[in-house]
């Protein structure tokens, strides 16, 4: 990748009132021995003025459409929400009047920004941004997520009525292994086919919602924690669930019934991209011991 040389996010001002600016975002990057490149990042978009003040003090916004504006002497904490690392980072960036209470209040959030790398990490300099990785893996754009295919972090399935032992396994693996992302309404070909007629099915999107929280509740054990972020999204006139799950803070399993009425509990982890049962004990105990005490410690005690 050619050197990075300059960066910045331009914002055309639109409108400017006393606590607000409205502006249409573009980014610009310039590399060593390539055209300056620009791409608009906004239509449309609120900020307000303090959070857009302190990015214009740190020369991270660059300002247009005005001859003359004025920044106001302000500070603010700064911080990345971090969806996805590699060449390319997705995140959200975070704003707070106090870099002490970021995490703990959001005042204002401009999201699903995708930048690469090297510009990501000169952005974390200049703005001395803390950063967090709590939905780090998290996808919710339905064609990104299809143009990546299934993966560590990604799953579909046609279908909730038809697929429910399938959903359980999915979950269960990503929170054994890894934070995932999992679809409903995507054939395995990468089609879009939706979950219009199960809604209908049900009666309404909060009973549809309701019923695939209820299976989880009832057949994973024990109860998952983080518990998975589940809602419907709508594509081109087609609803698609995504189910969010983080990774857990214990193992997880499968209740299933067999014979007898009796119940077994199967454990599930992320295999590259497929969801794969682990039913040898020694394995599970294993697994079990390095995601409570972490794996170099249980390697120097010895227990693996």
């Amino acid at each position: 990748m050619n050197r990075l040389i300059s960066c910045q996010f331009i914002a055309v001002l639109q409108q400017v009132e006393r606590d607000t600016v409205r502006v249409r975002l573009f980014h610009e990057v310039e590399r060593e021995g390539l055209a300056v490149f620009k791409e608009r990042i906004r239509k449309k978009v609120v900020v307000p003025r303090l959070y857009f003040d302190a990015m214009v003090q740190a020369g991270v916004f660059a300002v247009e459409g005005a001859d003359q504006y004025q920044p106001s002497e302000v500070s603010c904490g700064v911080g990345f929400d971090i969806y996805a690392l590699g060449r390319k980072v997705q995140f959200d960036i975070c704003f707070h009047d106090s870099i002490d209470q970021l995490w703990q209040e959001v005042r204002y959030r401009l999201e699903d920004i995708v930048l690469d790398q090297d510009v990501f990490e000169s952005y974390t300099y200049r703005l001395r941004a803390i950063s967090r990785y709590l939905y780090l893996g998290r996808e919710d754009n339905v064609f990104r997520a299809i143009a990546r295919e299934e993966n560590q972090e990604i799953e579909f399935k046609l279908d909730f009525q038809n697929s429910k032992e399938k959903i359980l396994k999915s979950v269960v693996a990503f929170a054994n292994s890894n934070n995932g992302n999992l679809f409903l309404g995507i054939s395995d070909d990468k089609r879009m086919v939706g979950i219009n007629h199960e809604i209908s099915r049900y009666g309404s999107e909060d009973r549809y919602l309701l019923a695939v929280s209820s299976l989880l509740h009832a057949r994973i054990y024990p109860l998952l924690s983080p518990f998975p972020e589940v809602r419907i999204l709508t594509v081109s006139g087609r609803k698609i669930v995504h189910l969010y799950v983080p990774v857990g803070t214990t193992m997880y399993s499968v209740l299933e019934t067999i014979g007898g009425g009796q119940q077994r509990r199967r454990v599930a982890v992320k295999q590259n991209n497929q969801s794969v049962w682990v039913d040898d004990p020694y394995v599970v105990a294993e697994l079990y011991i390095k995601r409570r005490i972490g794996p170099r410690t249980a390697a120097t005690l010895g227990l693996l």
